[in-house]
């Protein structure tokens, strides 16, 4: 039954493999391996179109998002969409910096924003953005001569050199330079970037737009989410200390993207440019299994019961609704992908298809002498290492997901330890002790303004429940183990009580604390409840998880580098797949529809679909004010179907939101913001039958600007 299985993957492969090209490619690589295959699923332009150091190309306007303290560490995509420096990316990668600015008198998340004018548009506090200036193979000028040394020796020898070319790469310019390691190191490249800190938020549609359907349809196929923003970048200010553009113009980018309106039909080309985060394709069956039956499996226990917590709060009131609809977004987010991730793995077979491959890989390895005392020892290695990690990696989830992450309290919590640690010690330093106190008494406001006690409260509950039942007493705070015990393991009633004693039952009492605090009062901070609760999620964290993980996973990250050096050996002369390290990438395929579980979906899904949605489930699928009047009018006006979103199997995951999608021509005609459910197994294994990235099509972005935001100016200027 396998082998006809299998037989059967690989049949649907052979045909699909026409349609689509596995892998997020190198752009400055396209030439070498891949522009004849482009050109054959239909694409128009060459390779230097897409990516040249030398003229304009595509790749100048593209950008990453990023944060503050890692400008070029991507965690989206997006791309310049006009000469004023306009920027189009998702609502989801964004939706947090208009948070900042929402309040129930201005709820922008659940009415929409649009800046009427330039002097209107908020800041985005803590986003920054960066465009690829270029990227150079340093590999022979890095790893040269350093093939005798031992491992220390040669990581200190590749980072002086390494630290020398960004070093020289800076000079004479105001660019951030790193370099990135492919394959397990036997590839890296110099990656130049032009860092923009001036960034503005422009438009976004209503939260129930912009993730139209909710959880309900995340990860699914047929969508019809309006999931874009419109930012604006100003240009830097010289004084590097100023976050902000004193001239206060807009730049003009190098390069924007040209705009289709066009449209498609199936089995036209598209392609798909940005910064993918992170794929998997060389784990083993063995971690692969890890994933099923330990990270997804206990992963997906603690979402579900954070996701029914969350729910209820935001239910009782506007407030609380505001207060937890990003914490909600992010929180749902993860959890339905681990539940996709283990369909798609199912589905696939993944674990015995790895298995076939490492049967082929054991093969080549055993057909020389020299290939097994080389790499006889890699997959045994391997095997070892995920074996010891299966209770750490247990233990971790409950440690993190469900302690320290599983709310906003404990980690609230855990930023008094400094005062702890300030205030014990034998000379106080009071400069630095009283800087905390006003440090913590911000972090005060920032937590009772932001979240809700009582909910978070309900949190720590579930959690210390759940960490119960799951984890063995060895691996437990001995705060729980007392507390079953006390409380014959009523946790409810331990937290009520831990709460009626504690400093932070509330804000007043904790600014009263703040306010009249001496070093005496450390005392009162170690003694209380909730404090030692807290804090002992990050000694268990601290003393059985971390240091251990972290031995265990380099370990495993020394035969995984080797591996990925073995199956490049082995395949040596092939195209061969580098996973996704959050540098930028090119991914291509084709539009095309899709079949699941015996049903066939078409590749575009329209208006009429969302007016069906909201009338059978109003409050699932809800849509603003009047906004059901506007479509069904334009609906009856036109004489075709309006498109909301479509699909391509072009390979993409997260890090990929926002990135544009293009046409032959490379002109924008959508925007990629999800993939289709059991589609996520390609962060594991590209399988073209099963993944389709989600695309939200460029005209029904330009028609909820114009029937929505009413955002007449802003069409205008993008043309």
């Amino acid at each position: 039954m396998l082998r006809l299985k299998l037989l059967f993957i690989c049949l649907v492969l052979s045909v699909a493999s026409v349609k689509a090209d596995e892998g997020m490619w190198i752009p400055s690589l396209l030439k070498k391996y891949n522009i004849k295959d482009m050109k054959k699923a239909g694409f128009k332009l060459s390779a230097k179109d897409v990516y040249d150091i030398n003229k304009i190309c595509l790749k100048d306007a593209i950008v990453g998002l990023g944060s503050k303290s890692n400008p070029t560490t991507f965690t989206g995509s997006g791309s310049f969409i006009s000469e004023s420096g306009l920027v189009l990316t998702n609502h989801h990668t964004v939706v947090s910096y208009l948070h900042k600015h929402s309040s129930e008198e201005h709820n922008y998340l659940r009415n929409g924003f649009y800046a009427q004018n330039q002097q209107d548009e908020l800041p985005a506090k803590g986003l920054i953005l960066a465009r690829l200036v270029r990227m150079q193979d340093v590999t022979e000028d890095l790893l040269n001569g350093t093939e005798a040394l031992s491992d220390i020796e040669k990581s200190r020898l590749i980072d002086k050199r390494a630290k020398e070319i960004t070093a020289k790469a800076k000079e004479g310019n105001h660019y951030q330079t790193k370099v990135k390691s492919y394959f397990g190191g036997t590839q890296l490249f110099l990656e130049v970037y032009e860092v923009y800190r001036d960034v503005r938020i422009v438009a976004m549609p209503p939260l129930s737009l912009g993730k139209f359907g909710g959880e309900t349809d995340n990860w699914k196929w047929p969508r019809q989410s309006a999931d874009f923003a419109i930012l604006r970048v100003y240009a830097n200010s010289n004084n590097e200390s100023l976050r902000y553009s004193i001239a206060n113009e807009p730049i003009k980018p190098v390069n924007h993207l040209e705009l289709s309106l066009k449209g498609y039909k199936d089995g036209d080309f598209a392609m798909v440019y940005g910064f993918p985060g992170s794929t998997k394709q060389y784990l083993t069956s063995s971690a692969i299994q890890q994933v099923v039956d330990v990270k997804n499996y206990h992963g997906i226990k603690i979402r579900d019961a954070k996701m029914g917590i969350i729910n209820n709060a935001m239910a009782k009131n506007e407030d609380l609704w505001l207060k937890y609809s990003d914490f909600m977004a992010k929180t749902s987010n993860r959890l339905l992908r681990w539940k996709a991730e283990l369909r798609g793995i199912e589905k696939l077979d993944l674990v015995n298809l790895k298995k076939k491959e490492e049967e082929t890989f054991t093969a080549w390895v055993n057909s020389s002498e020299a290939l097994k005392a080389k790499y006889a020892d890699i997959l045994p290695g391997i095997e070892s290492c995920v074996a010891r990690l299966d209770t750490i990696e247990k233990l971790n989830m409950y440690v993190v997901e469900a302690g320290i992450k599983g709310g906003n309290f404990v980690s609230f919590a855990g930023k008094f330890d400094m005062l702890n640690a300030i205030a014990s010690r034998k000379n106080v330093n009071e400069r630095r002790l009283n800087k905390e106190l006003r440090r913590l008494r911000v972090e005060v406001s920032n937590f009772f303004n932001t979240y809700d006690l009582e909910t978070e409260k309900n949190f720590l509950k579930t959690f210390v429940k759940l960490y119960d039942e799951n984890v063995g007493d060895k691996y437990k705070p001995a705060q729980i183990v007392k507390a079953r015990s006390t409380y014959n393991g009523d946790f409810d009633k331990y937290i009520d009580d831990a709460f009626a004693k504690s400093l932070f039952a509330s804000k007043k009492s904790l600014n009263e604390f703040l306010k009249y605090f001496s070093k005496e009062d450390v005392k009162t901070l170690t003694n209380d409840p909730v404090f030692d609760l807290c804090l002992s999620y990050f000694l268990i964290n601290k003393d059985m998880v971390y240091g251990q993980r972290a031995k265990i996973r380099k370990e495993y990250g020394k035969f995984h580098k080797r591996y990925l050096q073995a199956n490049k050996e082995m395949k040596a002369g092939q195209k061969i797949i580098a996973d996704a390290n959050r540098s930028l990438r090119v991914s291509y395929g084709n539009i095309i529809g899709i079949k699941d579980n015996g049903e066939e979906f078409a590749a575009v899904s329209t208006l009429n679909e969302l007016i069906v949605k909201n009338q059978k489930d109003a409050k699932t699928y809800a849509v603003p004010d009047g906004y059901a009047e506007a479509v069904n009018k334009a609906i009856k006006e036109s004489k075709t179907p309006i498109p909301t979103c479509f699909i391509s199997n072009c390979h993409t995951t997260g890090g990929n939101s926002g990135s544009p999608v293009l046409d032959a021509k490379g002109r924008l005609i959508g925007l990629n913001f999800d993939s289709a459910g059991n589609g996520l197994v390609g962060d594991y294994k590209f399988m073209p039958e099963l993944t389709r990235q989600i695309s939200v099509d460029i005209r029904y972005v330009r028609f909820v600007l114009e029937h929505q935001l009413k955002a007449k100016t802003l069409l205008e200027e993008w043309k």
